[in-house]
């Protein structure tokens, strides 16, 4: 489990062969391209899989101006919103006919619509040991050719963010229980679950 975003940023350099930095705002080029790139690097992994520590649910409500065409309700999705996993009407079913588009979840499902949905989880304690091995990784194929100039470097850096991917999502969806799409609490109790 890392403790901070340099503790992530610092294992990538390290397999890059570079010195560890003491911040974000150090005055090398490895402090401003982890500085730079490591906003991008994370949403892309934590978009990458449902991670546990990264899947959050809401309940939204119908924005006020509907769709132009197609659709008929606009939902407006949370601020820290990546990925949709699941969404869910009020009848409890799970609804399949939907698009995102410009911020907003577009339907034919009245309100409120329930998410499950992978948020952008900034605080690196919360992530497992795989993930933030994953991010190391992902974080060091993208600065490898930036840092040493070395395509071949960034190759083999990209293959193990693959192989390192493929293990934390391994263990990350053997954890728990599968998860039900059927709200709990109120809504359960209107239609009979819970």
């Amino acid at each position: 489990m890392a403790t901070s975003v340099i503790e992530i940023c610092n294992s990538a350099l390290l397999d890059l062969g570079e010195d560890a930095i003491m911040s974000l705002g150090d005055e090398s080029k490895a402090a401003a391209l982890c500085n730079h790139r490591w906003p991008a690097v994370r949403d892309a992994v934590l978009r990458a899989h449902p991670w546990n520590c990264a899947t959050s649910q809401a309940e939204l409500a119908a924005a006020a101006a509907s769709p132009l065409w197609r659709w008929e309700c606009r939902y407006v999705l949370p601020s820290d919103f990546l990925r949709i996993v699941h969404i869910v009407g009020t009848g409890g079913a799970l609804v399949r006919d939907w698009e995102i588009l410009g911020g907003s979840v577009l339907c034919n499902e009245a309100a409120p619509l329930f998410i499950t949905y992978v948020r952008r989880e900034t605080d690196p304690r919360k992530y497992d040991a795989l993930l933030a091995e994953t991010l190391a990784a992902r974080l060091a194929a993208t600065l490898a050719y930036p840092l040493t100039g070395s395509t071949s470097l960034a190759q083999s850096c990209w293959k193990m963010y693959q192989d390192k991917l493929g293990e934390a999502r391994g263990v990350n969806a053997r954890e728990g229980v599968p998860e039900s799409v059927t709200p709990t609490g109120w809504l359960g109790a209107k239609v009979g679950r819970g």
